[in-house]
């Protein structure tokens, strides 16, 4: 779901960039990943450019567009990409890249902007709430001891946890489903937990009972 997949990346860009400092800045380098292209030639072109796009509207604060993007051949569907590939691949992310800008000009926007920031809008808010419970309650939460912590008392869902799922039991027990284009933690009865219920159930002992 493309616009679930834009807001993800907006929200997680806003949230590192609340780290920036006089020492430290955050350069946005989207890419395509390698299992989205296709096995057939043209359509993994298409989505070359269709990713080339959607990653133009990632920074809604830059008027260029990402710092960088790197450009994954069309071909990784298919083969390891060589010189004319890579070539070709570039030239199809610039032709994506100018039509788009010349699109969005053109139209002064999209219908769907207005979705794109509600969902980034709810999922930062989501984010900040987990961030400021694992802050209070783990101590060295960015350490490898508070790292550890994170994982081991559930503050992320890990249903599909291949090794360590009794070590990990908290977060491998958690139950997830599709929501809306997203993923969303839920409930015996497929309703949705929200962070702030998240929060009180893991503060009282009952998120994982």
């Amino acid at each position: 779901h493309g616009l679930a997949d834009l807001a993800k990346a907006r929200a997680l860009l806003a949230l590192v960039r609340e780290l920036e400092g006089p020492d430290f800045r955050v350069y946005l380098q989207p890419r395509g990943g390698l299992d989205y292209f296709s096995h057939h030639e043209d359509k993994a072109k298409a989505q070359l450019a269709a990713v080339s796009a959607m990653m133009d509207d990632i920074d809604t604060q830059s008027q260029n567009g990402p710092d960088i993007i790197h450009v994954v051949s069309w071909s990784e569907g298919i083969r390891l990409a060589d010189p004319d590939v890579v070539n070709e691949s570039l030239r199809i992310t610039r032709a994506a890249l100018t039509g788009y800008r010349a699109l969005k000009r053109e139209r002064g926007g999209f219908a769907w902007e207005e979705e794109v920031r509600e969902r980034t809008r709810l999922l930062l808010s989501e984010a900040r709430i987990l961030i400021a419970a694992m802050e209070k309650t783990i101590p060295d939460t960015y350490g490898p001891s508070g790292l550890y912590r994170m994982l081991k008392d559930g503050f992320f869902a890990l249903p599909f946890l291949s090794e360590l799922r009794d070590e990990f039991a908290a977060a491998a027990s958690m139950r997830t489903a599709p929501l809306n284009g997203g993923v969303a933690l839920v409930d015996a009865e497929g309703k949705t937990i929200s962070a702030a219920e998240r929060v009180i159930m893991a503060e009282s002992g009952r998120l994982h009972a």
